[in-house]
């Protein structure tokens, strides 16, 4: 098998930095790979040929540590810098990403199986405009604020919140949208002071290593934005060593990061999978909403974490709708990502495609009926789309996550059901509505159990730089985009300054009868809703802060 295969030149350059670090690292594979999976080697592979274009050394936990050992020692510099230096970096990067468009999309292309595109409008458009909405917004978040305490007890203090880096952040990042993934954490992470050490899925590492040399190439030090490759064991030796970590991938694996974190007591912020639902209520436009769910569902050949997985159709168009939606995904076109017809390309590795194959068989065992299968290339990368109907509620095509392109669409009563059977999940990352009636798409979004919720769109939360984007139930923790996706970047320090210098505290030691009278007066003052009581009280109060009875 391995004689088979064909390897050819990658397509684009390395930096002198990158092509050194990769060639020494060469001496370290054949120890580190024995305890990588077979398969989960870190590699090029074109998902449509099989064909491997360039092969990338495994980091083993020493490589991870002496990784993170030298950002820490870099990332004290890079903090100390103003902010508006390192969203100068940032704004070269994006220039120099967008300069590079065409090529960074063909790589992703010939790695995730995306048709080019694809790779350009979604991968390179949410990237760009991630990273320029990051960089100018950021100078601004990274100001200490000032702020006046409400509480009598501080009427004399000035209160300053003053956002510090963790530090070195880790990012494990996917490979189905192997460039905004990791960008998000990466590039509010890098304007926020941090070191990054990256680890890529080990199906997309060329993409990963195209963005770091975009990344130097613009003014971000070398040892402050690092790649480590590698599978299950590389990232957990990153969870030992960071001081914070991003995680984007399935619920499993993101529990073990978790509970990695939860030992050495650091945060981390999980993009988990999800189970979206899809509400089509009657009124809605049925063309639109077939050619929006069609392409949110079966885009990146249904690998989309906020893809519509399920979809619930109010009964009295349930027919017109399929109708719609199978002709919709009936023009569709199947075929490699490098080729400029294709709509559809293929899974990224035969396991994937095993696994829907298997969710796939199960539906239809149980009763569950194909509307429409679109004819396929040959090769065992394709899976071919698939619409079903009559698929049970507890068949795994509807319980699990499907990644993949297959979509069971389900007919409802009302929309009482449709929201009854959308939040039957343990997950809860995105959903849509689609509606004539926009304030009634609203008020069902209100009631839908997810992180996000788009009315008569497919998808769009997940993609823009000011929105947050994150999940409830078991699709994660935290967020990213937006300001609380800088806030994750961040650890706050509360800065107190007493404007009178010598003046001792009231509540301070001295204790006596007198002083708990005194401290008892002062809380009627502070919290009672009775007038005359605080007035009562107010003598006191005055003799507890002017006149203490007992000075220590």
């Amino acid at each position: 098998m391995e004689g088979s295969v064909t390897t050819t030149t990658v397509t684009f350059s390395l930096t002198p930095s990158a092509r050194e670090r990769f060639v020494s690292s060469i001496a370290i594979e054949s120890s580190a790979s024995s305890s990588t999976p077979a398969g989960r080697l870190p590699e090029s592979r074109d998902p449509a040929t099989g064909e491997v274009w360039h092969r990338y050394a495994v980091a083993d936990a020493d490589a991870v540590r002496s990784a993170v050992a030298r950002a820490r020692v870099a990332q004290p510099a890079w903090a100390a810098l103003p902010p508006r230096v390192r969203a100068g970096a940032i704004d070269a990067f994006v220039q120099k990403l967008l300069s590079r468009r065409e090529e960074a999309a063909t790589i992703i292309a010939r790695e995730n199986g995306k048709p080019v595109g694809e790779a350009l409008g979604v991968d390179l458009g949410v990237s760009l405009g991630l990273a320029e909405h990051f960089a100018k917004v950021a100078p601004r978040f990274l100001r200490p604020r000032w702020q006046r305490s409400t509480a009598l007890m501080a009427w004399r203090k000035r209160v300053t919140l003053v956002r510090e880096p963790h530090g070195v952040v880790g990012i494990i990042s996917p490979w189905n949208y192997p460039m905004f993934l990791p960008l998000s954490s990466a590039i509010p992470a890098l304007l926020c002071g941090n070191a990054v050490v990256n680890k890529p899925s080990e199906w997309t590492p060329g993409i990963a290593e195209f963005l770091r040399e975009c990344l130097l190439e613009s003014g971000v030090p070398t040892d402050i934005y690092q790649v480590v490759h590698g599978a299950g064991a590389t990232g957990a030796a990153l969870c030992d060593e960071a001081d914070k970590i991003f995680f984007t991938g399935s619920e499993a694996t993101g529990r073990k990061v978790a509970l990695a974190c939860a030992r050495r007591l650091i945060p981390c912020a999980l993009e988990l999978g999800g189970s979206d639902p899809a509400i089509v209520l009657a009124d809605a436009d049925l063309q639109h909403a077939a050619s929006g769910i069609a392409w949110g569902r079966f885009s990146n050949a249904g690998q989309t974490c906020v893809a519509a997985k399920r979809v619930f159709v109010e009964a009295s168009v349930y027919e017109p709708f399929l109708a719609a939606l199978t002709k919709a995904v009936g023009a569709l076109r199947v075929g490699p990502g490098t080729d400029d017809t294709t709509d559809i390309g293929p899974m990224i590795r035969p396991e994937q495609r095993a696994t829907i194959a298997a969710q796939h068989a199960e539906a239809m065992a149980r009763g569950a009926h194909e509307v429409l299968r679109l004819p396929t290339p040959e090769g065992a990368g394709y899976f071919a789309p698939t619409i079903l109907t009559d698929v049970p509620s507890d068949s795994r095509a509807m319980t699990e996550e499907t990644f993949g392109p297959l979509l069971p669409v389900t007919s409802v009563r009302d929309v009482e059901e449709a929201i009854a059977r959308a939040n039957d999940t343990t997950q809860g990352l995105s959903a849509s509505v689609w509606t004539g009636d926009v304030m009634r798409g609203v008020a069902v979004a209100q009631r839908l159990q997810a992180g996000s919720v788009v009315i008569n769109d497919a998808c769009s939360a997940a993609g823009i730089g000011d929105v947050p984007h994150g999940g409830f139930k078991a699709s994660g923790l935290g967020k990213v985009h937006g300001e609380m996706g800088l806030q994750e970047c961040v650890r706050t320090k509360v800065v107190m300054v007493d404007w009178f210098q010598g003046w001792r505290q009231p509540w301070w030691f001295g204790y006596s009868r007198a002083h708990r009278d005194n401290i008892s007066a002062f809380l009627v003052v502070a919290h009672s809703s009775r007038l005359l009581e605080r007035i009562r009280a107010l003598p006191r109060v005055l003799r507890l802060v002017f006149a203490p009875a007992r000075k220590v």
